[in-house]
């Protein structure tokens, strides 16, 4: 029986474990519960509307249980460590990734894509990655030094960046076709030029791809993020970028393309009175701190 908040969550996060690791002070174990599913935490704990919250089955009792601080609490107390975490990666398989915009999508690739053992290029046209966590946020709500210390920690992988590098003539799309062994596009919107020059189609929201695989009709090239669903959040963006760097591994290993699957589940409903004060019998009774 999966927690309401792990289907509230778009990147699916064990957030009740997250939870019982920081009751038990092991920030450190909290944070690598965290990042197997969310790259960006110091990131998603200051602009994440928390999709999590407002399905925690705690509200029905007095509140909802404050998910998104605590996922920035652990992720704070890593950045301002001596060592910040870095992942165990797999082995190189050789294979290299073209991923095409340096935004939350393409950053939570290209971070996954390294822990799978494959090499990753970040290629963005602008001067400094970051793509919307720059455009839409204010440097209140994001300070650019966070942003910046969760984007070098994912470059410590081995992730190389081109910046400033627009793909259009110089690389071609062609070019990296030919070059890289798969190609992600998270560009957000593409035109209907732009999207001829990749050999895609276009549908009401973005890029036609396979909701679950995120592939195209081209093979070996996918699509996440807002380049494939339109406006969305960013939470679904980074969502987005550790599903389809699971379906780009399943097609460099040669294996089905099916991108990620979800666990067979049996679901609580809302809880009765009295159910609910069996579920609050072993909870603490201090208050909010």
């Amino acid at each position: 029986c999966l927690a309401p908040c792990w289907f509230g969550c778009p990147a699916n996060m064990d957030i009740p474990v997250m939870l019982r690791q920081i009751a038990d002070q092991d920030f450190a174990a909290a944070l690598a519960t965290v990042k197997r599913d969310i790259a960006l935490p110091a990131v998603l704990g200051r602009i994440c509307p928390a999709p999590c919250e407002k399905v925690c089955r705690r509200a029905q009792a007095d509140g909802a249980v404050a998910i998104c601080l605590l996922k920035r609490f652990v992720a704070d107390i890593d950045l301002a460590s001596s060592e910040p975490y870095l992942p165990e990666c797999a082995p190189s398989s050789e294979k290299w990734v073209a991923i095409v915009g340096a935004g939350p999508t393409g950053l939570a690739a290209a971070y996954y894509l390294a822990r799978y053992g494959h090499a990753c290029t970040l290629f963005d046209e602008n001067p400094l990655p970051g793509g919307r966590l720059l455009r839409e946020t204010t440097e209140a709500e994001l300070p650019r030094d966070v942003l910046q210390a969760e984007i070098d920690s994912i470059l410590k992988l081995g992730v190389q960046l081109r910046a400033g590098t627009r793909v259009a003539t110089d690389p071609a799309p062609a070019d990296l076709q030919q070059e890289y062994d798969a190609v992600l596009l998270a560009t957000g919107g593409l035109s209907t030029e732009q999207a001829d020059a990749w050999g895609v189609t276009l549908g009401p929201r973005g890029i036609d791809v396979d909701s679950r695989s995120y592939t195209t009709k081209v093979a070996g090239l996918f699509a996440a993020g807002g380049a494939m669903r339109g406006k969305c959040m960013v939470v679904r963006s980074v969502a987005d970028g550790k599903d389809a760097a699971l379906a780009i591994d399943q097609y460099l290993r040669g294996v089905p393309v099916i991108g990620p699957t979800r666990p067979w589940n049996v679901k609580m409903g809302r809880l009765q009175p009295e159910e609910l004060s069996v579920f609050l019998a072993d909870a603490s009774r201090q208050a909010r701190r």
